[in-house]
């Protein structure tokens, strides 16, 4: 079922155990914190895991590339980035046959049918040697109607942690803090799991250019 920011905010206060709100704007102590805490918990976790639901692709817009010795072509970034996840070529197509593209050489090389989009990232720059570049990437202004529900009961639990000691004050218990930090970090790693079940990244070893030489892949022909 869908929440709305209130809603998120009341299961947290509930956990605690505190009085609801009714606007994340009241006056009052449970919301103040809420709206204090919440965006930073919802940043942090989406900074954590390129969660599926969180995911956009756009096409780069060119701008003027200052570092032509080294690439060819130069991009903004999109202003809602919060992390880049992979370049492709087509906008209907895979994340580049099923792995995760990051400046890194990856096992199988371009020979055995994947292949190396290689960039870097500089301001609000993106350079490569890519033409029409497309870049999948994460995003951090996520509506809670949008978030799936494994990841909402993360932000439940990580706010609740979060705003149990500056909601209760003095009759905050420590041991009990520590235990809504477990439960936090708990609901956390089975969003994850649940999102890589889900979506499997069959990202792929590091082989270092040395070992691909002995290996026979050096001549390997990489868009660089």
């Amino acid at each position: 079922m869908a929440r709305n920011i209130v809603q998120i905010c009341n299961e947290a206060i509930s956990d605690l155990p505190a009085h609801p709100i009714t606007g994340i704007d009241d006056n009052r102590t449970e919301a103040r914190e809420c709206n204090r805490h919440l965006n930073s918990v919802v940043a942090d976790l989406i900074g954590m895991h390129d969660w599926t639901f969180a995911r956009r692709r756009a096409a780069l817009a060119s701008v003027e590339n200052d570092r032509e010795g080294e690439w060819r072509y130069a991009y903004s970034l999109p202003d809602e980035i919060v992390s880049p996840i992979a370049l492709v070529r087509d906008v209907s197509a895979t994340s580049v046959p099923g792995i995760v593209v990051t400046p890194m050489l990856y096992w199988p090389l371009a020979s055995v049918g994947y292949e190396l989009i290689d960039y870097t990232l500089a301001d609000t720059k993106l350079y490569t040697n890519l033409e029409l570049a497309i870049l999948e990437y994460s995003i951090d202004a996520v509506q809670p109607n949008k978030w799936h529900p494994l990841f909402a009961q993360a932000v439940i639990r990580l706010l609740a942690a979060r705003i149990y000691r500056p909601i209760l004050g003095e009759k905050a218990d420590t041991q009990e803090w520590v235990v809504k930090q477990r439960v936090a970090e708990s609901a956390v790693n089975v969003a994850i799991a649940d999102d890589l079940n889900r979506y499997p990244r069959r990202r792929k070893e590091f082989v270092a250019e040395g070992v691909a030489a002995r290996l026979g892949y050096a001549g390997a022909a990489w868009p660089r």
